[in-house]
């Protein structure tokens, strides 16, 4: 399954088979899920009607290195034996060039009949050719889905009908030729896609006392120590128990720089060990890992059509029909109203039906969209779906929440204010939210003791508070210490907010549930437009919806449980981290596994990219068949031409979409 025809061919079929229920397709994998009623339809009736079509199915396994030897015999035969009969009729009557690049522009035919030997070998390159399209014809007729193969049918006869034996073969010939192309195009794309996503090794070394032995990944228990050597990849997710090391988590955070890795800390399946030799305590099963998580996102993404692809297809449904009224057109209406060659008009109605083959338009966005998403990715940006990555080249305003985002998310205790002589009552209870800090100090937030201070100690909270600080009491024997806590900021933050707008982000929002003074002194130092402090989750989501209606299309970050809603009432709900609550992750459309702000600017630039990429597929596509349509109006165009025409776009709009496996990384400048 190479085709959106095809595609459309089987989901005809199908869909008339009692019991089945649901149809999903990924022409891109050469996929077809099939939910169905068991007590009503076993899967070898399934396969029986998916053969009727004139193609075979197989229980899925992962994308694997299929050949089709049978394929490639009938394509050699029909070039071998169209070349053997050109060659043979130049011998004896010289006119094979003239009926390929005059009689073609004319519909023609031959003045004196072929040798017999000639019509037998281009015969032979017919049947060869076309072998493949007979049975999927027949059933696009009997279905009422005219399609390419049916087209190419239709053609090949109207041909041979009219003399034109080598328009006919050359045709039959290029027809098995772009199935090749196209399928090895596609089978090169499937190929790059599963190797920019395979990065977790195979097999384990497990550790056993003072010895060790390689295992499946899968058969790794959860507590099990894996050793890894520098060079190797971790395969499983875990904790250091033993050893350091730089490890490179480009593919799971997004860093580009290595990170030291000793006792104690996370480390992840498909990560890179660099230097030193780690053991690792396994904390997931295979399954479970970060890596397994991100490849089923993106595999469920598949099913999430984008804008762009939904409204091909829609085109496309429409698009074949069309044409086959205006080739009857062509063919009835010249020779009716003025009296021109019947001959003539029913080789160029030919011509135009060939122009309907919707198969490079129809493949032009799948292709983009699912090397945008490996990419993507890549970089450390899991996008849920095609829809969502138009969603974020149409961007006009940003909310997010301060903590992770405009600051580091780590507190540090920027003021100290001793209490000694200060007068103060009883401090309350401090069970409420303790922390051991340093040597021995015990800190809790001033909301569990606030109503006890007074004098200058009240005075110095109001002033920590009014600067921004969040105010906590420490104490450490009997010595007590007013602190103020600050969130250092991002110090890329105002420099990627300035990169926003340059890229047309018109309005930056902070809504967060922080104290106002708070909220004031990091959306001042970022420098966002608009500062909504003392949030609930349901007032954030309520922002949302209004700055939708100001704005249109607007994203919302955050990595808090407290953005869910937000997140699911935004245009594009962005996740910043995979460490968050799993809410978090559930409500948003795009997931920054590293807690990278600046994965934003990517974000939007490779959004953009891709949609110009599929407007460029959709240009080429829809170009070609204008211009060739022009063509065969003016009779400068013939059979073998549309072919090669057709061929020419699919190939050039898979690989133009192939373009975006390598995708930009983001400069902060």
């Amino acid at each position: 399954m190479d085709c959106g025809e095809e595609v459309s061919l089987l989901r005809a079929r199908l869909s008339k088979v009692r019991g089945v229920r649901e149809l999903h397709f990924d022409a891109m994998q050469g996929r077809m899920e099939v939910e169905y009623a068991q007590e009503m339809v076993t899967p070898a009736e399934i396969e029986a009607a998916v053969e009727s079509v004139g193609m075979k199915c197989e229980p899925w396994a992962q994308p694997k290195e299929t050949r089709r030897e049978w394929q490639d015999v009938r394509l050699w035969i029909s070039g071998v034996a169209l070349a053997a009969g050109m060659a043979y009729e130049v011998a004896v009557t010289g006119e094979v060039i003239e009926t390929l690049f005059v009689h073609g522009h004319t519909g023609g035919g031959h003045e004196h009949g072929l040798p017999g030997v000639a019509v037998a070998l281009f015969s032979a390159a017919i049947i060869a050719g076309a072998a493949g399209a007979w049975k999927k014809a027949w059933a696009s007729l009997h279905l009422f889905r005219p399609d390419m193969n049916l087209l190419v049918v239709l053609s090949i006869a109207g041909a041979a009908s009219l003399g034109e034996w080598v328009e006919a073969a050359t045709l039959a010939f290029l027809f098995s030729l772009a199935g090749k192309l196209e399928s090895a195009s596609l089978r090169y794309a499937r190929d790059s896609v599963a190797k920019l996503l395979a990065v977790a090794p195979a097999e384990a070394a497990v550790v056993h006392g003072d010895h060790e032995h390689r295992v499946m990944v899968e058969s790794v228990a959860v507590g099990s120590r894996v050793r890894v050597r520098a060079g190797e990849r971790i395969p499983c997710d875990g904790e250091v128990a033993q050893g350091r090391s730089l490890v490179n988590q480009a593919f799971v955070t997004g860093e580009s720089v290595a990170v030291e890795k000793s006792e104690g800390d996370e480390v992840f399946a498909g990560t890179l060990n660099e230097s030193g030799t780690l053991e690792i305590r396994t904390t997931r099963a295979s399954k479970d890992t970060t890596v397994a998580r991100m490849l089923r996102m993106i595999e469920e993404s598949r099913h999430r059509k984008a804008p762009s692809e939904q409204m091909v297809e829609r085109f496309a449904r429409r698009y074949t029909p069309a044409v086959l009224a205006v080739a009857g057109a062509v063919a009835l209406l010249p020779p009716l109203a003025m009296g021109h060659s019947w001959q003539l008009w029913a080789y160029r109605a030919m011509l135009v039906l060939l122009i309907s083959c919707p198969c490079a338009l129809v493949i032009s966005t799948p292709v983009s969209v699912v090397a945008a998403l490996a990419s993507a990715a890549r970089e450390g940006v899991l996008i849920k779906g095609g829809a969502y990555l138009e969603e974020a080249a149409r961007l006009h305003a940003l909310a997010l929440d301060r903590q992770g985002l405009l600051t580091m998310g780590k507190p540090e205790a920027a003021r100290r204010i001793a209490l000694d002589q200060e007068a103060a009552r009883q401090l309350g209870a401090w069970e409420n939210w303790r922390i051991e800090q340093g040597e021995g100090y015990s800190l809790t937030p001033l909301r569990a003791v606030e109503s006890g201070l007074q004098g200058k100690a009240a005075e110095a909270v109001e002033t920590l508070a009014r600067e921004g600080y969040t105010v906590s009491i420490a104490e450490q024997g009997g010595r007590k210490e007013l602190v103020g806590l600050c969130d250092s900021p991002r110090p890329d933050a105002a420099a990627v907010l300035k990169e926003l707008r340059a890229l047309g982000i018109e309005h930056v929002a902070l809504l967060t549930g922080d104290p106002q003074p708070v909220a004031e002194l990091a959306g001042r130092t970022a420098g966002v437009d608009e500062i909504r402090a003392e949030l609930r989750p349901e007032e954030k989501a309520t922002r949302i919806e209004a700055l939708i209606g100001q704005h249109g299309s607007v994203a919302m970050a955050g990595d808090c449980s407290a953005d869910a809603r937000a997140l699911a009432a935004a245009s594009l709900g962005i996740s910043l981290g995979l460490a968050g609550p799993e809410i978090v992750r559930e409500s948003a459309d795009v997931v920054v596994m590293g807690n990278d702000f600046a994965k934003l600017l990517f974000l939007i630039r490779h959004a953009r990219r891709t949609r110009a990429v599929i407007g460029q597929n959709i240009a080429v596509a829809l170009g070609m068949k204008a211009l060739f349509l022009a063509c065969t109006l003016l009779g400068v165009a013939s059979l073998w031409m549309a072919v090669a025409a057709d061929m020419g776009a699919t190939v050039a709009v898979t690989l133009n979409g192939l373009r975006l496996l390598r995708a930009v990384p983001h400069q902060t400048k």
